[in-house]
């Protein structure tokens, strides 16, 4: 037979137990979702704050895939994303450029080897990616549809690119 002193400490650790399993809980919860979420703001033009909202959906998903394919951090390696027509006149973009708000469909992904940027350019094939521009130093990607799809080219603009996954 239980006494009222017995039962009290039963009844107050079950309380705590359960606020500790709510507490845990709530973390891996959190820890889930931050996760799978991208912070947009590393595809920010630098003279637009928030820019980086822009982004197209279907782009950060492959871009999540290549991240886990390559265990590369695919999201600390943007070098530039979206981009105001300012700013993409300033560092030389193309008129039409993929990179440009509202179309927000490219980003630039910088390489310290030619390793790195191999193993990227490999996985955005893999991944979808039907478009891709590589440079000694960085990897451009884009999946805008309205331009020719299969493509792979070099930089500066017309030369040949050092990698093709397309043929």
């Amino acid at each position: 037979m239980m006494n009222k002193e017995t039962k009290k400490h039963i009844v107050w650790g079950a309380g705590v137990g359960l606020a500790l399993v709510a507490v845990v809980g709530t973390i891996v919860i959190i820890r889930k979702r931050s996760k799978n979420e991208v912070d947009l703001s590393v595809f920010d033009s630098p003279d637009i704050p928030g820019s980086g909202k822009c982004m197209d959906k279907d782009f950060i998903k492959k871009l999540q895939k290549i991240e886990k394919m390559t265990k590369l951090p695919i999201f600390k390696m943007i070098n530039s994303g979206a981009r105001s027509p300012r700013h993409n006149k300033k560092v030389g973009g193309v008129r039409s450029s993929a990179h440009q708000i509202p179309t927000c469909k490219a980003a630039d992904i910088k390489t310290r080897s030619k390793t790195t940027r191999n193993k990227i350019v490999k996985a955005a094939k893999e991944v979808g990616f039907k478009r891709i521009g590589i440079g000694k130093t960085f990897v451009h990607l884009d999946n805008d549809n309205s331009k020719p799809q299969y493509v792979a080219w070099g930089y500066p603009s017309g030369t040949r690119p050092p990698i093709n996954p397309f043929v």
